[in-house]
């Protein structure tokens, strides 16, 4: 006879529910995008999903992004529902804050990538352009 319980720590369950609670809330996002836009019911049922399967503010916006950025999602919604049915799940979705923008970043091998695009920048000026390399029949 099989052990009715695996051989699983506390802390793997709380992984493995975690997960599946990830799971379950991107999946609920996702057909919910797919039948096309979000309605105040489906606002509703997702802010009482996220409750119940622990999700924060962030997550859930985080999600929507990823849903509202799906072109097969986009796609379904637009053959089952219509057009423009988008709009308020980008809304949902937004950012509170912007995000920052990032420097350019620096390396031990800035310099020399530097000095190797401008040599190379200036073998190239003085290439004849593609169109006078051209073979004529």
């Amino acid at each position: 006879m099989w052990p009715m319980l695996l051989d699983m720590s506390r802390d793997e369950c709380k992984r493995i529910l975690r997960r599946l609670e990830l799971e379950a809330y991107a999946s609920v996002i996702t057909a919910f995008r797919a039948q096309g836009a979000l309605t105040k019911e489906k606002k509703n049922l997702l802010k009482d999903i996220a409750h119940e399967l622990n999700i924060s503010m962030e997550r859930h916006r985080a999600e929507v992004r990823r849903a509202v950025n799906d072109e097969k999602l986009a796609t379904i919604a637009e053959h089952m529902a219509g057009p423009d049915t988008g709009t308020e799940w980008a809304i949902v979705g937004r950012r509170l804050v912007p995000l920052m923008p990032r420097l350019v970043p620096q390396t031990a091998f800035t310099v020399l990538a530097n000095n190797v695009a401008n040599l190379t920048a200036a073998g190239n000026a003085r290439l004849p352009v593609p169109a006078a390399t051209a073979k004529l029949p």
